[in-house]
Parts: structure tokens; C-alpha cells; sequence
């Protein structure tokens, strides 16, 4: 069995490796490399503010939770603290928890399983559960992905064992880990506390509960007494829930955009759903419930957390990855099983078996797509983050240095130009995203209205010189009397989310300064810099 792990470990070092040089390749010779992704560099500006001053912001003051993962901002400042500031701490950890998951994706199926399981897994992994794209992004994703394989190895384990003390105990220390990864991470330990509840496990389902929740509990604490919100802004500012007004409406809207017409639902999990309820359906049909109950731990956890996750957080970009590697670890057990001695000349002509073919079969298209769908992205993003991003903290490191700046991807602004931000779309900037989480759930136009007169008289408040923004995503549009100076262009493609940025000088006397400041600036030749004309 050993030669599999060879295989997992080689297949993933050469893909891991390919794209890693692939995206390098794309910048100017003799450049370091770059993230494909601008959210790495929120982690690793919070992390060293955490480590230098003691403070939870990309700024050096306040308190402005930008980090949506606790133990990921945490591990990056004790090394930030012991080692120095470096930027590939992210790579370095992704890397190595990559191996780890794949070790452990290895494990499992060598413990429970057999052959067929380890050929369907090598063929499956990769693609569907998107690891090494995450190991590449360098964001908390692939840790997550590891913390939720070892559940679903010690899940197993447990219903093995009918949850022996110390299996038990191994998984309330995994359940503790996986709650401070991520936030999503509430949906796992909610799932597997219904699971134990269902296996009529009570005392085990609350220590559950009190294991996941606890530490978030102590977080959100702590953010609230230092000002913020319970949870991280983005997680308040993203993330879906009921609105305190129209509450059936509302959940109905959850309902309607999470799964009901939510198209990336129907093709990361409605056809796993439809193999793992085919398999339900024909092992257990002439069983009671609770037998089901008793066997099927695993299942109910992973789908719960699944469909939970689709109805709350985004099933895209790369949040779902967690949820997409935990599903794989359930079906390929129920495909291998089904083709087992497969031949299409003894297939029945049956709805079960037509369900599970076509399903399968959907499962490796999707699989092929998604590792077809990321190869551009992985090959030109980190240049598009170069062109932009890194070229827009240069920028304001080199001229506005300490000085307060508005922007709207903060990433590498916050890590490299060390300017004072004001972050218009609220992750770094708890006022801000006060305003947007208080308007959340009103009208566009009310949306709009408030949210806009709002960002411009804080930056009036705050004092801010210049912006540094995409236009398209200030509420409404920015307003009249803020200057456009210049635009720049990046013709990456890939990377930022917008490939046009605008500078703006919010008063008069900034104009003149900005102007020259941009003429002087040594821009990325890739880059395309026009300047408005301006007439006082």
C-alpha cells in the first residue's frame, strides 16, 4: 500500500510545483514571488501588528478584526515573533499542511479501505478538492482542509469504536482546532453535535458543542470589549443570516441563494448528494432510522456541514475546499464499492444504478473542470496582484508613508506601504463596516444612500488625502467633489478583482502633489497609467 502514498505525494509535489513555477514565470525576471491572492498579505499585516504592538488591525492602532481565522493569524505572529517578519511564512505552512492532508487522506483510506478506494482517491483529489490551489494561495484554507480530514479519519474511528473515551477525546481536540481555523467551522461542530444527538449521544453531542463554541465565544468577547463585533468583519460583512426584520422572508432569500438557485451548489454537491442518498436509500430501506443513525455518523455530519455551509457562506473561490475534500472522503468508498466488478454488459436497467452512473460521471466531469477552470487564474494571478496591488503599496510606501490613505483591497497596502487605511469596504475599518452591516439587509437604494454619504464624511472626519479605489465598488459612485488624478491598468487579467484602479485627491490642494508624485513613480512597464485633466 505504500506505493500509493508514493503516488499521492509525487502527484501532488509535481502539480504543487508546476503552478508554483508556472505563475512565478509570469513576472519580470529577477522578481520574488508574489501571491496569486491580496488577502495573504491582511494576515500577514494583522499578524505583525499583533506580534510588534499588541494590536488586532492592519493598522498600527485600534482594533479592526480583519482576520477571519483565529488560529492562522495566531500562527503566523509566534512566528513573526520568534523568526522575524518574512512574507513566505504562508507558503512555507500551506506546503507543508498540504503534504500533511494528503498523508492523512492516505491514512484513511489504508486504515478503512482498500486498493480501489486508493486508485479512485489519486484520480479524485486533486481536482475536486482543489488542494494544491489552495497550498498556493497561501490563506488558512489548506490548514482547514487538513483539520477537517483528521475529523473525518477520527470521526470513523469513533463509530468504530462506539466513541471510546479516548477516540472521543482525540476528537474533541481536532473539534477544538477546527473552531478557531475558521469561522465556517461552526457548521462542522454543530453537524457532528446533531450527529451524536441522533445516535442518542447527549452528553457527548453538548461537550461537542462546548469544545467548538468556547473558544469563539472567548473571541468574540474579547473583540466586543475591544470595540469591535463578535465575529470578524468579514465574516459579519460576507456572511448570510437572518435580518431582525421580514425574518421568514429573509430565510427564505438564504434558502433561495445558498441552494435553490445557487448554481455552484448543483456542481460541487448536488451530485455527491445524489450518490451518498442512492447509497442510504438501498443499504437502508428495509432498517429503521435510528440504525442509520448508529452507522451513519460520518454522512450525516459531512452533509449537514455541507448543506449548512451552502446556506451561510460562499461555495465558491476557495471556502468551499474544506467541505469539497470532506464530501470526497464519503463517496469514494460508496463509488468504489459500486463498481466493484463492474462491466456493462451485467448492468441493471434500474433509476438506482442510472442515478449513481450518471452521478459519478458528473462528479469527474466537475472534477476535470475545476482544475481546467483554475489554470489560467494560478498562471497569471500572481502577476495581476504584482501589476496592481504590489505596485500600488510601492506607490504609497514610497510617498504616503504614515499618512491616511482610502482604499478597498488592502492586503498589500497594509503589509508594504505601512500608510494609516481606511478600508472602504470594511474588513480593516470597524466604523465602516458598521455602516454596512447596519444596511445589510435594507434596500439597494437605502443601501447605497447611506452607505455612500457615510464613507465620505468619515474619510472627510478622518482627514484622508487620497484614494486609492476601484469606482465600481464605492456605493452608488464616488462623489463630485473628490478629483480622479489617475487611473492604472493591468492587463494580467487575472489577480485583482478589477483590472482598472483610480486615484483620487479628496481636496484641492492634494492634486498637485499626487500629480507629480505619479509622474515620478517608476511604474511597472506592464502597467498603463492615463491622467485626468483638471480644471480648477
Amino acid at each position: 500500500m505504500r506505493k500509493y502514498l508514493y503516488a499521492f505525494l509525487l502527484i501532488f509535489t509535481i502539480v504543487t510545483g508546476f503552478y508554483f513555477f508556472l505563475g512565478w514565470w509570469q513576472l519580470p525576471e529577477g522578481h520574488r514571488y508574489i501571491y496569486p491572492i491580496d488577502d495573504v498579505y491582511i494576515h500577514l499585516a494583522l499578524a505583525r501588528n499583533f506580534a510588534d504592538y499588541g494590536i488586532w488591525s492592519v493598522n498600527t492602532s485600534g482594533f479592526d478584526s480583519a482576520s477571519s481565522s483565529i488560529l492562522y493569524t495566531l500562527l503566523l505572529t509566534a512566528l513573526i515573533k520568534v523568526f522575524g517578519d518574512w512574507e513566505y511564512y504562508p507558503l512555507i505552512i500551506n506546503v507543508f499542511f498540504g503534504y500533511l492532508t494528503v498523508y492523512m487522506v492516505y491514512r484513511y483510506f489504508k486504515e478503512n479501505y482498500g486498493e480501489r478506494e486508493m486508485k479512485w482517491a489519486i484520480v479524485l483529489l486533486l481536482p475536486f478538492s482543489m488542494l494544491y490551489f489552495s497550498a498556493l494561495l497561501g490563506m488558512e484554507h489548506t490548514l482547514h482542509m487538513f483539520l477537517i480530514t483528521v475529523a473525518v479519519y477520527l470521526i470513523h474511528q469513533n463509530v468504530n469504536s462506539d466513541f471510546d473515551r479516548r477516540d472521543f477525546l482525540k476528537m474533541l481536540a481536532v473539534v477544538f482546532f477546527i473552531s478557531v481555523i475558521r469561522f465556517e467551522s461552526m457548521f462542522f461542530t454543530v453537524s457532528l453535535a446533531l450527529a451524536l444527538s441522533l445516535r442518542k449521544e447527549i452528553w457527548k453531542s453538548v461537550l461537542v458543542l462546548i469544545t467548538g463554541f468556547l473558544p469563539i465565544v472567548i473571541f468574540g468577547l474579547i473583540s466586543v470589549k475591544s470595540g469591535g463585533y463578535f465575529f470578524p468583519n468579514s465574516v459579519m460583512i460576507k456572511g448570510s443570516y437572518p435580518s431582525d426584520e421580514h425574518f421568514l422572508y429573509s430565510i427564505w432569500n438564504i434558502l433561495e441563494k445558498g441552494i435553490l438557485l445557487n448554481s455552484s451548489f448543483y456542481k460541487c454537491l448536488f451530485f455527491p448528494f445524489v450518490i451518498i442518498v442512492v447509497y442510504l436509500i438501498n443499504k437502508y430501506r428495509k432498517s429503521k432510522i435510528t440504525v442509520l443513525f448508529k452507522s451513519e455518523t460520518l454522512i450525516i455530519t459531512v452533509v449537514s456541514m455541507a448543506v449548512l455551509h451552502s446556506l451561510f457562506a460562499f461555495l465558491k473561490y476557495r471556502y468551499e475546499n474544506y467541505v469539497m475534500i470532506a464530501v470526497l472522503l464519503v463517496i469514494i468508498p460508496i463509488i468504489a464499492d459500486f463498481f466493484k466488478g463492474f462491466s456493462f454488459k451485467n448492468i441493471k436497467v434500474n433509476l438506482s444504478d442510472l442515478l449513481m452512473i450518471g452521478s459519478v460521471t458528473v462528479v469527474i466531469m466537475v472534477s476535470a473542470y475545476r482544475f481546467v477552470y483554475h489554470h489560467l487564474p494560478l498562471k497569471y494571478s500572481s502577476k495581476g496582484i504584482n501589476e496592481q496591488q504590489i505596485e500600488m503599496s510601492r506607490f504609497l510606501g514610497e510617498y504616503y508613508k504614515g499618512e491616511k490613505v482610502l482604499a478597498n483591497d488592502i492586503g498589500a497596502i497594509s503589509y508594504f506601504s505601512h500608510v494609516q487605511l481606511l478600508d472602504m469596504v470594511g474588513l480593516g475599518s470597524t466604523d465602516i463596516a458598521t455602516i454596512k452591516i447596519n444596511n445589510k439587509h435594507h434596500s439597494r437604494e437605502r443601501y447605497i444612500t447611506e452607505n455612500k454619504k457615510y464613507i465620505t464624511d468619515y474619510a472627510k472626519e478622518k482627514k484622508c488625502g487620497i484614494a486609492v479605489i476601484y469606482p465600481e465598488w464605492f456605493p452608488g459612485s464616488p462623489p463630485a467633489n473628490w478629483i480622479p488624478v489617475s487611473s492604472w491598468t493591468s492587463f494580467a487579467n487575472y489577480g485583482p478583482a478589477i483590472s482598472r484602479i483610480v486615484f483620487y485627491a479628496l481636496k484641492p490642494e492634494e492634486v498637485a502633489p499626487l500629480q507629480r508624485n505619479l509622474s515620478k513613480f517608476n511604474l511597472d512597464s506592464n502597467v498603463k497609467q492615463w491622467f485626468y485633466i483638471y480644471q480648477k
